[in-house]
This record gives C-alpha cells, sequence and structure tokens, in this order.
C-alpha cells in the first residue's frame, strides 16, 4: 500500500488513481479514454468522485455554494471572511460586486 492524501491507499484505489490520472494527462474525455481501456465510463466516474472525497484528487469543479455564518454585526465598512477551505479574505471599504466574487471565488480554489 502508498500513502497518499486523504490516508493509506489500497492496490485497488491506486490503480483507479492512475487510471483516472492517465485519462486526464490523455486530453480525452472520460467517456472516450473509459471506451478505449475497456472500462465502463460509470466505475470511472465512480472511483474519481471516491478517490476527490479521499483527498488524493483535487475537486474538478469549485463548490456552487459556500456556508456563511456572521460572527458579529458589521458596524463599519471592514469585512473578514473565513472560508471553509481555510482561506480569510479581509478588506476594507466598498466592493463591487463582481469583484468580490472574483476574488472569494480564487480564495474557494485555493487547496
Amino acid at each position: 500500500m502508498s500513502r497518499k492524501a486523504g490516508g493509506t491507499l489500497t492496490q485497488q484505489q491506486l490503480y483507479w488513481l492512475e487510471q483516472v490520472r492517465s485519462c486526464k494527462s490523455s486530453g480525452k474525455s472520460m467517456k472516450v479514454y473509459a471506451t478505449e481501456q475497456g472500462i465502463d465510463v460509470n466505475v470511472l466516474y465512480a472511483w474519481k468522485k471516491i478517490l476527490v472525497k479521499k483527498g488524493v484528487l483535487p475537486r474538478t469543479r469549485p463548490l456552487q455554494f459556500q456556508q456563511a455564518q456572521v460572527v458579529a454585526p458589521v458596524s463599519r465598512s471592514e469585512w473578514h471572511v473565513q472560508l471553509p477551505n481555510g482561506v480569510s479574505v479581509s478588506f476594507s471599504g466598498t466592493m463591487d460586486p463582481v469583484t468580490l466574487t472574483s476574488v472569494l471565488n480564487a480564495a474557494s480554489a485555493v487547496s
């Protein structure tokens, strides 16, 4: 067994990790890659999902929703946002929604 992010991987997990990585490096869609390799595409997707949850593979799509919690009422225009991935964003003054969305999306993609 091998030690990877998310814990120790079994031989089966290592096999599917290699398949998912080979698919990505081939530049082919998962469906085309699976067909060429004689793999059921649904099984390939299922293993990719397992390996992402285990933390071995990065998330390919950003989270669509972020949970927010108001820690203290804001009485001035200073902001501090703590994202679930541990990244903090702080700023003061006003910020337009497009810029704020861009900054928070970039910060949430940091691993």
